[in-house]
């Protein structure tokens, strides 16, 4: 479990020096507290932050400038006691190197455009000491308006005749205080005229997740630059986030920008890339590591959340329902699975020795396999119902829903019926509220191929061709027959060669041959087998020719046409009296709409 260094940092006052100047401000109206009636400007926050799930370590520098000479106060709340070092800014000169050996011709677009008094009776000191220009004392502290009278108490004995409290302070520090984040590090510095960085100081400590103190940045005013790098054992994906976590509207991964779109700065770092930065960084995640660099640029106001990351996964939720028996002519039970929007699906039939059977059902959710690919297993048993029942073969028809799972992965499903596996299915689901892509330019091709086994992604922007990561997701704009412009996230799999297209939360198939290629050029998309075939009809257009609940969406090329082959589960009652399940096979033109077949039972028309 990630344990979370809950940082405050009073000292927040990060104002452009380029474009603004600030006259004098008393203490109550600003995150960085000046210890006299002076401007006090911080042109920008950085921090390397490294958690392995039950550690974090924060390398924290703050660029500060005051109007004239001054002594700065910072107060950084942390959830258990630290232990404190000194820094080097050799590990922000390391990460800045690692940056640009794999982003060497572009740049990160940062803006797109000593005396300890007495504690009070609720403050308990359990730290002091001086670290180059830090004077560093920790506190452990129950209530809020005890730890603001112990401030100010503690500058009073050191010669510092200033009042600190607030009712926003006492407020903002009272929350954590109530989240059991009840340590606070008051750190006082000197500061000058000459702006400069000030030297880091390195905490470490327990936490159970990631964290980055920024709402407390809203007593003061202004505009501000952030610059987090975060190195975690695994790469972090902020477009879905565990119950819990926080992310700040406007923070987001730095990008690269060139030509052929934005880049997102998160790549892998090895051991000895670790150790370049900072030994204890690479005895904390102990191996390779995952470089993600995160950004705001904004105003103070509107930090209202903390950076709060958790690494524990929701617990997936099964919903299942089975219907009404009747007898039948099957002789095995079967089912189908596929998704619908982030949910996993299953229908199907479960053969009993009359009609008269209940189903139950359960989800097991084994550990990882050996690919890392989650492994999720619905085991169905029957009951009979009391009663008399009449004698014959029944079926009961069953469906299963697999709720409250992470968007960006695939899962091998399985569903088991009285202990024999009647359904298989590895299952990607489609990518929604998505915020690590990468954006096709309008410009440019984007080729999908196979050519024999290997499967290729890449870009051709003039005379210029560049290949993708089969792992990248891709985001573009797609014209519709209607030439509306449609927002598509492509999502690949290259073990299974399909390509998943999400349009309007409807996702697609289309599976990728030797002989087949998707491409999207000028924002049309095309399906290409023996010659281009446009695709004008969105997914979600095709399945709204249906009154049911779609099962599975595949583009596929049919006698040189492309066509949408739909599968779909309609739930009606038959005579308006016995509900029942009808399955809609179709195939529909997805370059006019038109329904070109479609099959369902004779007696649909007996269903209301």
């Amino acid at each position: 479990m990630v344990k979370i260094l809950v940082r405050i940092l009073l000292l927040t006052i990060c104002l452009s020096l380029s474009i603004m100047s600030l006259t004098p401000v008393a203490l109550a109206d600003r995150g960085m507290v000046p210890i006299s009636d002076v401007s006090v400007y911080g042109p920008g926050q950085k921090a390397i932050i490294a958690w392995d799930g039950e550690e974090e370590i924060l390398i924290l520098s703050t660029d500060v400038r005051a109007s004239s000479d001054s002594q700065v106060l910072e107060l950084l709340p942390l959830p258990s006691k630290p232990e404190i070092e000194k820094g080097d800014f050799a590990s922000f000169e390391q990460v800045d190197k690692l940056i640009k050996e794999h982003f060497p011709t572009h740049l990160w677009d940062r803006s797109k455009e000593g005396v300890v008094g007495p504690p009070g009776e609720g403050v308990e000191i359990v730290f002091h000491e001086k670290i180059g220009a830090h004077d560093i004392t920790v506190v452990k502290a129950a209530d809020s308006s005890e730890l603001v009278q112990w401030a100010e108490k503690f500058l009073k004995d050191t010669g510092i005749e200033y009042q600190v409290s607030s009712p926003k302070l006492e407020s903002l520090v009272g929350d954590y205080i109530t989240q059991d984040i009840n340590f606070f590090v008051f750190d006082l510095i000197e500061v000058s005229s000459e702006p400069k960085s000030i030297e880091p100081i390195v905490y470490r400590f327990d936490t159970d997740f990631l964290y980055y103190p920024l709402k407390i940045s809203t007593l003061a005013e202004g505009w501000t630059d952030i610059n987090l790098f975060l190195l975690t054992p695994q790469p972090l994906k902020l477009h879905w986030l565990p119950e819990g976590s926080e992310l700040p509207q406007g923070m987001e991964i730095g990008k690269f920008y060139d030509k052929n779109g934005p880049e997102f700065i998160q790549f892998k770092v090895s051991e000895d890339e670790l150790i370049s930065i900072d030994e204890s960084l690479a005895s904390l995640i102990g191996g390779n590591a995952w470089l993600t660099a995160i950004s705001y640029h904004g105003d103070l106001a509107g930090l209202t959340k903390d950076l709060k990351l958790y690494k524990v996964s929701p617990t997936p939720e099964l919903i299942f329902d089975c219907y009404q028996g009747k007898c039948t002519s099957e002789q095995k039970s079967q089912a189908v699975i596929g998704n619908f929007g982030n949910t996993i699906v299953a229908y199907g039939l479960a053969i009993t020795p009359t009609p008269c059977y209940e189903l139950e059902a359960r989800l097991q959710t084994p550990p990882l396999t050996h690919s890392g690919t989650p492994y999720l297993i619905v085991d169905i048993t029957a009951q009979e119902k009391p009663g008399y029942c009449i004698e014959c073969l029944g079926e009961v028809p069953f469906r299963a829903k697999i709720d409250n799972l992470p968007p960006d992965r695939s899962y091998d499903v399985t569903i088991r019926y009285r202990g024999k596996i009647i359904a298989q299915e590895s299952v990607l689901l489609p990518l929604l509220n998505i915020g690590q892509y990468f954006e096709l330019p309008p410009y440019a091709t984007l080729y999908v191929r196979r050519p024999e086994e290997e499967f290729r992604l890449y870009l051709e922007i003039g005379e210029l061709t560049r290949e993708l990561d089969s792992g990248t997701v891709v985001k573009a704009e797609l014209k519709g027959s209607d030439m509306k412009v449609h927002t598509a996230y492509l999502r690949f799999n290259e073990i299974n060669g399909e390509v998943m297209i999400e349009v309007n939360d409807v996702p697609m198939v289309v599976k990728i041959s030797p002989g087949r290629m998707l491409k999207i050029e000028r924002s049309y998309l095309f399906l290409e087998a023996r010659c281009p075939l446009l695709v004008q009809v969105m997914p979600d257009e095709a399945a709204g020719n249906f009154k049911a609940e779609p099962e599975y969406l595949e583009l596929r090329d049919v006698d040189s046409k492309v066509v949408y082959e739909y599968k779909g589960i309609s739930y009606k009652k038959l005579l308006r009296l016995v509900p029942i399940e009808i399955k809609i096979e179709a195939q529909v033109d997805a370059a006019t709409g038109e329904i070109i077949k479609q099959q369902k039972p004779w007696w649909v028309g007996f269903c209301w």
